[in-house]
């Protein structure tokens, strides 16, 4: 049977723009492209310089550039950019004005060509030159079934050895059958240690089920945990039960995490029907990767609801005190009254030498007085206002739902012994006899059974112990609290999860981070000698703080001192003047009111944006009416008012929007839009008046939600008595977001601030990034300098924040009136090779960057990294600080900046809810 492809068969990957921009030579190149990619060396030079004619010359050295990069010969190329060609002609010593002559006789531009392929080693690609090309993407095909990147790295790779690029369509089937083979190659990997017990097992999710009500397994697996209850915790706990016992193997570390990724993401919009049309292999490997995922997933939610349950628990006992309080609390005073009236009477006697007791008796007669402290024995509360003592009752409904979920997962101590988990093993094996922790002996059969202790801290302790009796709801639930903030704090691993896994997961291997480090691949904007580092940030910090002290009050928007000799930072006048502001406002006026629908349609005619809402399975971008449907569906979703009532206002079915929204939407080509018109606007001249792409800003905005959401939260600080989220997103200087929006709690900003500089599929090449106060902490500032990013937050109250120096602080006039420290200089220096590689695995995409940040913040006691990071990021912030204290220009646009993040973030927040 033949194995050559039938061609009419492949999918062209590349659209009329894109197969433009690979062949030709972009106009935009920077000076720094051009030497690049265009400067020759001086054995090049005197190949050319065997040319008599000044238009041959420089004829054949374009040739010969043209062979470099784009890798293409000179018939291919249709334009060379003057910039290019002007570069060319100089090192040439031609004029560029030669090279209009070039070519008159057609037979010198071949006989060139030829010279240049025996002369400089260009040749043509052939079948072995396929094949060397093919084995080299391989390994990026198992990474990513994207096919732009591939064919970038096709040509590059084909231009660094130097062979001749062939036509696009060639490029675009190599391509596809690298993918092919990567595709069966990872289908296999998947499925290869299989036997036929789990294979059957695999089958039988997608059949219907009766004791499900005759639901298929996937579809119950697939159910969203829905709000946090016990409830809640035990149907996900029976899920992870229900995925133990399929015993599926495990994946191979060899498999690279994105591509798992993205077959589970596939796998996730299929029903149960079309997954049994699939080949057996097909089907058992995208089962097996969705699995793998939703298992992480749902230990991770079964944590996150644990986590929310014990902390609704004590909220619980702190409202029914603050209610017992508040009703009671015209008898308290009542009572107080009398108590304060009977307490001045017996003082009062004792000062004057009388009878206490009969003044005090007088003033409040016995009787009176005996039933009002009666009666406040019934109203009084602890002495510290503690409220554990209310919450026994609202233990008992969560408890059996609490215990299942600790039996279920696997809790993994950082140290030997954790007194929570002794606790919680002691209460499980006691529950499975049908006993509770009574005391601090009990006798179990023919074992005399100690109860840990070690867990219950003093507030717990005066709950749980009773002398040598112990109440079960107060040890089981003190044993839970514990248990939390160990998780929490990373004291506690948990097998299975994606966000609470030991630390050590989440990097680099060393040995791998050491290869990378000697090829010089770390992707870090510092050196590996800490010394040499330290050494240049005190050196900076010196030197901004003298510069600094000669701008006090001489330099406009510096620090000004006053009669008093305290600094000052002054306020930043107003630089738009009052007639722009009328002029916007008139600006805003002309603008024609226009149906969002056209608006998406018509910015779809200028970007083509649409086209990356392919097909889930076919990879082909909608058309016609699809578009359509395709837009009503983005604006029912991104305009949170749902399918249902987007169908009653268009002229699409509920079906249609539905069926856009399975199959088009999803997380990457949601980014690849954003990508697409993020570029877009980028491009466009008239963006250069905002900016150049180089500077960003990032922040939080919070949202009501007014039905019981999963990722909704109590903040009575933000929302009141209701229920919010805050969704987190980057913008750019030139008004647009980029990266992916983040759903996050109301206090997490700081987490999140490197992750989208990091990992964004736009052409911005961000520099500095700005925020508000709320997403600034040392860390921060220690990752964005690491990665190569300046970062410039808008810092409330900034001169009562410290500096940090390595050495004593010298003699700096008025500035010597701030508050200075110095930064653990040893602590970074130990470190300095695990803070990188820290970095470099967020750089690398091992970890996201709040993730890793929430590991470090968790646990500051015991890992050495956290601290050093902060140390480090401590430096950092106080150069920031001092060219702030001293720059009015920077002030003014980290302000700017930052005001742009509020309407950028708006458009930004229609990708956030169609995710």
């Amino acid at each position: 049977m033949s194995t050559v492809p039938r061609y009419d068969k492949i999918p062209t990957y590349l659209n009329p723009e894109q197969r433009h921009a690979l062949t030709q030579i972009p106009s935009d190149l920077s000076d720094r492209d051009i030497a690049r990619h265009y400067t020759f060396t001086e054995k090049e030079r005197k190949l050319i310089n065997r040319r008599r004619r000044a238009s041959n010359r420089l004829g054949f050295a374009v040739q010969l550039a043209l062979l470099k990069f784009p890798g293409r010969t000179f018939m291919e190329v249709k334009d060379v950019p003057r910039p290019v060609l002007t570069a060319i002609a100089e090192q040439v010593g031609v004029p560029a004005s030669a090279f209009a002559s070039y070519g008159e006789r057609e037979n010198t531009l071949y006989e060139h060509l030829d010279e240049l392929r025996r002369e400089c080693g260009f040749r043509s690609c052939g079948w072995r030159e396929y094949l060397l090309v093919a084995k080299s993407l391989l390994a990026d095909a198992m990474e990513s079934d994207r096919p732009l990147p591939l064919i970038e790295t096709a040509l590059e790779r084909l231009r660094t050895k130097g062979i001749l690029a062939p036509t696009m369509i060639h490029i675009e089937r190599l391509v596809w059958i690298v993918l092919k083979i990567a595709e069966r190659r990872l289908l296999r990997t998947l499925t290869q240690s299989l036997t036929l017990e789990q294979q059957i097992r695999l089958d039988s999710l997608l059949y219907a089920d009766t004791s499900i009500r005759g639901a298929t397994r996937l579809s119950w697996l697939r159910q969203a945990p829905g709000v946090t209850s016990p409830k809640s915790i035990k149907q996900l706990v029976e899920r992870l039960l229900y995925l133990r016992d399929l015993s599926l193997p495990v994946l191979p570390i060899t498999l690279h995490q994105n591509r798992v990724l993205q077959l589970a993401r596939k796998c996730s919009k299929y029903q149960a029907q079309p997954l049994l049309n699939f080949s057996r292999d097909r089907r058992h490997a995208l089962l097996v990767a969705y699995l793998f995922e939703l298992s992480q997933d749902l230990t991770d939610q079964a944590l996150d609801q644990f986590d929310k349950l014990l902390g609704e628990l004590l909220r619980k006992g702190e409202r029914r005190q603050e209610k017992h309080l508040r009703m009671n609390s015209r008898n308290m005073n009542s009572h107080l009254t009398i108590f304060t009236k009977a307490t001045e009477a017996f003082l009062k006697a004792r000062t004057q030498g009388n009878d206490p007791v009969q003044a005090l008796l007088d003033a409040v007669p016995e009787v009176q007085l005996q039933a009002t402290v009666d009666s406040a024995k019934q109203f009084l509360r602890p002495e510290d206002l503690d409220s554990l003592d209310l919450i026994g009752s609202r233990y008992a409904p969560m408890r059996q739902s609490l215990l299942s979920l600790y039996q279920a997962l696997d809790f993994q101590p950082f140290r030997r012994s954790e007194p929570s988990l002794q606790a919680l093993e002691y209460v499980s094996n006691l529950a499975k006899l049908r006993r509770r922790v009574t005391a601090k002996e009990q006798r179990v059969g023919k074992v005399k059974m100690k109860a840990p202790l070690g867990h219950l801290t003093k507030r717990w302790r005066k709950h749980a112990l009773d002398g040598k009796k112990i109440t079960p709801t107060y040890y089981e639930a003190a044993a839970f609290e514990a248990l939390k903030g160990q998780v929490r704090s990373g004291d506690v691993a948990v097998s299975g999860s994606r966000r609470y896994r030991s630390f050590e997961n989440y990097l680099l291997p060393p040995v791998h981070f050491e290869q990378l480090t000697e090829k010089q691949q770390t992707r870090l904007d510092v050196s590996s000698d800490a010394e040499a580092y330290l050494a240049a940030k005190q050196q900076e910090i010196a030197q901004k703080l003298t510069a600094l002290q000669e701008s006090i009050g001489k330099v406009e928007g510096s620090l000004i001192l006053d009669e008093k000799g305290q600094l000052h930072l002054p306020q930043l006048e107003k630089a738009v003047p009052e007639e722009v502001e009328r002029l916007k406002k008139r600006v805003y006026a002309l603008l024609p009111h226009l149906p969002l629908a056209d608006v998406l349609l018509e910015v779809d005619n200028w970007t083509g944006f649409l086209r990356h809402f392919t097909h889930l399975t076919s990879a082909d971008a909608p058309i016609g009416t699809q578009k359509l449907e395709l837009v009503a569906a983005l604006m029912g979703m991104g305009m949170n008012l749902g399918l249902e009532k987007m169908a009653e206002s268009c002229p699409y079915t509920y079906r249609q929007l539905s069926w856009s929204i399975d199959w088009h939407i999803r997380e990457e080509t949601l980014l690849a839009a954003l990508a697409n018109l993020d570029n877009f606007v980028l491009s466009a001249p008239l963006s250069r008046s905002w900016g150049d792409g180089t500077t960003s800003s990032s922040d939080g905005m919070r949202m009501h939600v007014g039905v019981k959401a999963a990722n909704a939260e109590y903040n009575a600080k933000y929302f009141g008595a209701g229920r919010g989220t805050n969704m987190y997103i980057h913008a750019a200087d030139i008004w647009v977001p980029f990266g992916k929006p983040q759903i996050i709690g109301t206090n997490e900003e700081a987490l999140y601030v490197i992750d989208a500089l990091c990992h964004h599929e736009s052409d911005l090449h961000i520099r500095e990034h700005y925020t508000d106060t709320g997403g600034s902490t040392e860390q921060v500032f220690a990752l964005a300098s690491l990665l190569g990013f300046r970062f410039a937050p808008r810092i409330s109250d900034a001169l009562s924040k410290k500096l940090y120096l390595l050495d004593e602080v010298g003699a700096y006039g008025p500035l010597n009136t701030l508050l200075f420290d110095q930064a653990n200089k040893k602590l970074i220096t130990q470190q300095w090779d695990e803070i990188r590689r820290v970095a470099s695995s967020i750089r690398h995409g091992t970890v996201s960057a709040s993730l890793l940040m929430r590991k470090l913040a968790a646990y500051p006691r015991q890992n050495q990294v956290a601290r050093a990071l902060t140390e480090l990021g401590k430096l950092e912030r106080t150069a920031f600080l001092l060219e702030y204290f001293r720059d009015a220009a920077l002030r003014r646009r980290i302000l700017y900046v930052s005001w742009n993040q509020g309407y950028s973030s708006k458009s930004s927040a229609l990708l956030a809810t169609l995710k």
